[in-house]
């Protein structure tokens, strides 16, 4: 009488510690595969096509299913992953840059509940978990890390267009007369609008060559200029900025000093250490799919890193004040917005690349624009 008591409470005890755990440890499986599959979600709308939600949806539903709760896959269809808006307490509150991942593994239609062991003494055949996720993709206008030359923004062309008809690499910024305040007619104009944005820019080739001050500016001419005050001017910075990560934040907004001297040998120099950290790093224009450009081989490809060192970003500067300025002698470069760029080769003394997202937590607080950031990072917001 005894053993048969104390049977029917091992039993029931082994019901809660077996079938119970075999729940607890599902629902910890589950989040994971959420996690997964927002985190991955939100990195396609972050960094490949913030348009693109079919992509992202697919994205989010391959990283899911990689993950297996109680050794099957978890149950995900494409309607568990949305595009609600930002939750209230995440970065974004209110807009439409989180996606939202739902996973299962219970007694819906068409699932796959869990099992029981014990439970099904009591006429309990199975059980079930589910979790949900919800990422953001985060978009800002400031970084560190930043190298030491600026380029101008794109403007639109209006005078002596000499390329293609709009903004090219053969022509030059003209807008002021040699006074500085009176607009040239016809004139070329530059406004925020105007200026590189994800949705056209990304994978853009751009060739970055070193610019003549109190000249008018040209694409991709870049002008060397000090990141770091403190540190002051000098070959020997300069360089050793392009080749390392300077923790001076960069942002909109900011004037930034040109450096004084030649600095072609100190780039040249700075840009082949670089490219040295990673030389098997590549660029494949259709990486993600046709248009979708991203970085292949190299560091990144072996795990050895996470991002390529050759993964940088550059100021840019702003045209239409670098023009004003330089009727009376002043040379301003004032920044416009920090982008990615990936240095392909150095051709000579230019410095050859692609226009790119660059990866990093926004530290001016998350105000740059969708579609038109180029810094940009993710997170889980819920």
């Amino acid at each position: 009488m005894h053993v048969a008591i104390a049977l029917l409470g091992l039993m029931a005890l082994s019901t809660f510690v077996i079938d119970y755990g075999v729940l607890w440890a599902a629902r910890r499986q589950a989040q994971n595969a959420a996690d997964a599959g927002a985190l991955a979600g939100a990195v396609s709308l972050g960094f490949v096509d913030f348009a693109d939600q079919a992509m992202a949806r697919q994205s989010a539903l391959a990283v899911a299913a990689q993950n297996r709760i109680w050794g099957a896959a978890p149950d995900i269809s494409p309607g568990d992953v949305t595009f609600p808006a930002c939750p209230v307490g995440a970065p974004g509150a209110g807009t439409n840059s989180c996606i939202r991942v739902d996973v299962f593994r219970n007694q819906r239609a068409g699932g796959n509940p869990l099992p029981t062991f014990f439970g099904q003494l009591a006429g309990v055949n199975s059980q079930g978990v589910r979790a949900t996720a919800t990422a953001e993709a985060l978009f800002g206008d400031s970084t560190d890390c930043v190298k030491p030359f600026a380029i101008a923004d794109k403007w639109l062309e209006g005078r002596n267009d000499k390329g293609p008809a709009g903004w090219s690499e053969t022509d030059t910024f003209e807008r002021y007369e040699k006074d500085g305040t009176t607009v040239l007619k016809p004139a070329d104009f530059y406004s925020a609008d105007t200026g590189f944005t994800r949705g056209s820019d990304t994978g853009r080739y751009l060739v970055l060559k070193a610019g003549t001050p109190k000249t008018a500016v040209a694409p991709g001419w870049y002008h060397p200029v000090v990141i770091n005050a403190s540190e002051g001017p000098g070959g020997a910075n300069y360089r050793n900025n392009i080749a390392t990560c300077d923790p001076t934040v960069i942002t909109p907004g900011m004037t930034l000093e040109v450096e004084p001297g030649n600095m072609v040998g100190p780039t040249r120099q700075g840009m082949r250490d670089l490219i040295a950290l990673d030389p098997g790093a590549s660029w494949q224009p259709n990486l993600f799919g046709p248009g979708h450009g991203g970085i292949s081989g190299g560091c990144m490809a072996s795990g050895a890193c996470v991002i390529s060192p050759r993964l940088v970003a550059i100021p840019v500067f702003n045209p239409d004040v670098y023009d004003a300025g330089r009727a009376s002698g002043r040379i301003d470069i004032t920044i416009v917005k920090v982008l990615g760029f990936f240095v392909d080769e150095m051709q000579g003394n230019d410095v050859a690349g692609y226009i790119t997202t660059y990866p990093s937590v926004p530290r001016a607080g998350v105000g740059g624009v969708p579609g038109a950031a180029f810094v940009v990072s993710v997170a889980l917001v819920r």
